[in-house]
């Protein structure tokens, strides 16, 4: 019928205890553009056929079994049948020094050789070059499948992957920027500029292993120039009494505080300082009705307020109240810019300029989500889960009568967050430049524009 019978299989003395993978070094330091789930995927197939890896052709294991080794909690198979599908076409490059004449082989091969999902099971197998290189490796790391399964991001694990081929000593070798970017699977044209590099890739990736891992690592640069050439990780092991998925935080008074403070860091970007600070000065029932106030306003949801720092610690210096009138205000606002527009009022003009640009903008930003396909919409949406993940538990947390985990993506403040994840990611910043908006202007107002600035 062309179906396996299912075999029983022998219990792995490893599964009872703890799961670790031992990896070949050349696997590690190699460059690669998995995706986090095809990367946990890619340890866990290893693991499982590790004892068996020279001695069977195709090996198998349940989707079941699967999921809980790379600890996906999903029901979503169609995920996982994807990253498989990926990992037939992902070429692994890497070089090993030939024990016998002392030279670098160089060889390739991809990942998976063939993959098979027959109901509840998965067949896989490797190719044969790719089996010698996996098989007894002289130089490896110890992945812990446990540790790998707390990462959110493809970053963060592969940071792990290439610090812990090290553990024991104080440092990592020096890595050139451009072999790391590689290393981390950053494509060439993604923050060529390194600040751009450490904020989005180098110090989230740190903060990752840090926080999920039995490693605490620190990046040192070495420059060359005014450039980054290279760079380096400091090593040391994690302390036995830190919990893993637990960062290190200042002690708060009691847990509500613990709680609103985690919204003020995460959502409204304060510093930990200034957290501090309000939490003195001001009662929780002020802030929070600050912070409602702010969110029930126009320019809050259409994603129009870009220091969200400055404009609460503004509502509560101010004591900002809701306007009993808003619709006369708005009536006598709008009555007011038609007047002044047909006098020549070239800064109204240049005002509504603005207020269509922001529209614009936010057009923009919803629909490139809605162009992705249902497969990449829904990995970037896992994307943004792990990304905004404190965020959103904390406003789970301090709003638990008002949103649930189905209904978390209509909060006005996950939605300005997934607005600037979706901003960040996927769309390139002169699309959304405010002189390419006006440049498409009919000409009459790209005149009212530049005469707005010459008043100004």
């Amino acid at each position: 019928m062309g179906l396996k019978a299912k075999k029983e299989k022998p219990t792995r003395p490893a599964e009872a205890g703890k799961r670790e993978l031992k990896k070949h070094a050349a696997t590690i330091h190699c460059s690669n553009t998995l995706s986090l789930l095809q990367r946990k995927i890619t340890n866990a197939l290893l693991y499982h056929a590790y004892p068996e890896l020279l001695l069977k052709e195709e090996h198998e294991i349940t989707v079941k079994q699967l999921c809980k080794l790379i600890g996906y909690q999903g029901n979503n198979h169609a995920a996982i049948k994807e990253a498989l599908k990926e990992l037939l076409s992902t070429v692994m490059e890497w070089n090993v020094i030939n024990d016998k004449t002392g030279q670098e082989d160089w060889t390739a091969s991809s990942i998976l050789a063939s993959v098979s999902l027959q109901g509840p099971l998965c067949y896989y197998a490797y190719s044969p070059r790719m089996k010698q290189l996996l098989h007894s490796p002289s130089m490896f790391g110890r992945i812990d499948l446990f540790i790998q399964s707390q990462f959110r991001s493809s970053y963060g694990l592969a940071l792990y992957e290439n610090c812990i081929r090290y553990r024991g000593l104080p440092f990592t070798k020096w890595i050139e920027i451009d072999t790391f970017r590689k290393l981390m699977g950053v494509p060439d044209d993604k923050y060529p500029i390194f600040r751009d590099f450490k904020k989005r890739v180098l110090d989230k990736s740190v903060e990752e292993v840090n926080t999920y891992s039995d490693l605490v690592v620190e990046a040192e640069v070495q420059k060359e120039g005014r450039r980054v050439g290279k760079l380096r990780f400091s090593l040391k092991e994690r302390s036995k009494r830190t919990r893993i998925g637990v960062k290190p935080v200042l002690p708060l008074v009691t847990e509500v505080a613990a709680e609103l403070r985690g919204l003020l860091i995460e959502v409204y970007h304060f510093s930990r300082e200034q957290a501090e600070q309000v939490l003195k000065d001001y009662s929780r029932e002020v802030i929070v009705g600050k912070m409602d106030l702010i969110e029930k306003s126009k320019n809050y949801q259409e994603g129009r307020v870009k220091n969200l720092t400055a404009y609460l610690m503004s509502a509560l210096r101010l004591n900002y109240q809701e306007a009993r009138t808003v619709e006369k205000a708005v009536g006598r606002s709008k009555e007011k810019i038609k007047k002044r527009a047909e006098s020549g009022d070239f800064k109204t003009v240049a005002e509504g300029i603005r207020e269509d640009y922001q529209n614009f903008r936010s057009q923009v930003i919803d629909q490139t989500l809605e162009n992705l396909s249902e497969t990449d919409r829904q990995a970037f949406m896992e994307r943004f889960h792990s990304y905004a993940k404190v965020a959103i538990n904390t406003v789970l947390h301090l709003q638990r009568t008002k949103y649930t985990v189905e209904t978390i993506l209509s909060s006005p403040q996950i939605k300005a967050i997934l607005r600037q994840f979706i901003e960040q990611e996927l769309i390139q910043k002169e699309a959304l430049s405010l002189d390419q908006y006006v440049e498409s202007l009919p000409a009459d107002k790209r005149a009212a524009w530049k005469a707005a600035g010459e008043e100004a």
